[in-house]
């Protein structure tokens, strides 16, 4: 793990240091954090989560306008070191991130704001590596005593670092600042490999800061021209996208191994553009999720015992294509910096076979009963549990895009219900 972070030092901030040409600012921090508890991870929580972070901040001089365009926001790149507080079962993580400062007020004295952070993560301990010798993978989450056996939050090594924090920065002398922020902090993989409950942290970090050319530093005047990104001028914009990955199936489920399934999404959508840092658009989704073909509730009928799709979340009779397919209608409000946009697309589902085939005992009943489920576009559901028991009608989507050129872009989201991911996928769209 040392070596990971020397190797991220010398790799990617250190190059960053010495580019010329460019107002930097130079972040050192120590931090502690809570685990917090979701009924995975609880039982491994012995000390705080304590590590280091160090980062390079570029400073708004006038060559991008999106930094002006938010209250002359700062961007960096930055690496940090943790302690999970479990040595033998949560072992340590080191992630690489970029960040936007946001200011909310950026005086001479004084300055407060929101740092969103978003990179990957290394973890030295998954499921696989703490599962005792001889155990079957995913045959046995306790032993005797009702006790986890493994790991179960973490599947995978690289996984996505998600944060946001509040900062507070303190000017002191000579380009010095003490820096204090703190929140909320997330390592996980969006389902890619499982288990994947996944950590989530709150805490704060206490740092300085270090501007080299403070005394001769002049921030530019706020420049806020109305543009949907870099290069193009206009207040609407319609956008189509195509994107696909994988995804493990769960690790209740026995049927075929462990797994990979296709996933993919094709979006359109329609944008409006009333300010300069923000869009508000409508669109269509259709999304594909290879899962569903291929998992049966006839596998548990040959073998007695065997859960099926999350614990028999889903009441699959036969497989078929058509489980696979979903399609919904979103709002899709994003920010813009630039030539990148991000937001969080909120959708219902108008196709969704899935709908009236869970939770798994409901939907058994019902069929067994001669009078299977037959919910319309919008039913009762317990949302808060709706990751663990059924999907329900409403949708989520965290979403990432980068304008390579005027017309193109590349874009990678993550789809939810709840809480709960259901998959990660990447791709390319065009916009016109």
């Amino acid at each position: 793990m040392k070596k990971a972070l020397l190797f991220c030092f010398l790799t990617v901030l250190l190059p960053v240091a010495a580019m010329p040409h460019y107002e930097l600012a130079y972040r050192f921090g120590g931090s502690a954090s809570v685990m917090m508890p979701d009924g995975k991870v609880d039982q491994w929580i012995q000390r705080p989560v304590v590590g280091g972070q160090f980062a390079v901040e570029f400073l708004p001089t006038g060559r991008w306008h999106c930094l002006q365009q938010w209250n002359n926001a700062s961007i960096g790149v930055g690496a940090a070191y943790l302690n999970l507080g479990n040595d033998r079962y949560l072992g340590s993580a080191i992630a690489a991130y970029g960040y936007m400062n946001q200011p909310f007020y950026n005086g001479r004295h004084f300055r407060i704001g929101v740092r969103p952070t978003v990179g990957l993560a290394a973890v030295t301990k998954t499921y696989r590596n703490t599962l005792p010798e001889g155990v079957v993978p995913y045959s046995a989450a306790r032993g005797s005593d009702g006790k986890l056996i493994a790991n179960w939050s973490v599947g995978s090594i690289l996984n996505a670092y998600l944060a946001m924090e509040l900062y507070m920065d303190f000017p002191i002398k000579d380009g010095w600042e003490i820096t204090l922020n703190g929140g909320w902090r997330h390592i996980s993989n969006g389902s890619f490999m499982h288990p994947n409950a996944g950590y989530n942290m709150f805490g704060g970090e206490l740092g300085v800061r270090y501007h080299p050319e403070a005394k001769q530093y002049e921030k530019p005047d706020p420049d806020v021209p109305r543009k949907l990104y870099d290069g193009v001028d206009k207040p609407w914009a319609v956008e189509i996208s195509a994107s696909g990955f994988a995804k493990q199936n769960y690790y209740a489920d026995n049927k075929d191994g462990h797994r990979f399934y296709g996933v993919a999404t094709l979006k359109a959508a329609a944008y409006w553009v009333p300010v300069s840092i923000f869009r508000l658009g409508a669109g269509i989704d259709a999304f594909y999720d290879g899962y569903y073909g291929a998992v049966s509730s006839a596998f548990a009928a040959q073998n007695p015992g065997a859960a099926v799709t999350y614990f028999g979340k889903t009441y699959l009779k036969e497989s078929k294509v058509a489980n696979c397919f979903r399609a919904g209608i979103s709002l899709q409000p994003e920010f813009i910096i630039g030539r990148l946009t991000a937001g969080i697309h909120v959708g219902f589902y108008v196709y969704d076979p899935i709908k009236n085939l869970e939770p798994y005992a409901e939907a058994k009943a019902a069929d067994e009963a001669g009078q299977p489920l037959n919910r319309g576009i919008f039913y009762s559901y317990d949302f808060s549990k709706a990751s663990n028991y059924q999907d329900g009608w409403c949708y989520m989507q965290f979403v990432l895009k980068y304008h390579v050129l005027d017309h193109l872009f590349v874009q990678l989201g993550l789809k939810t219900h709840g809480v709960r991911a259901e998959f990660i996928d990447c791709g390319v769209g065009v916009a016109f």
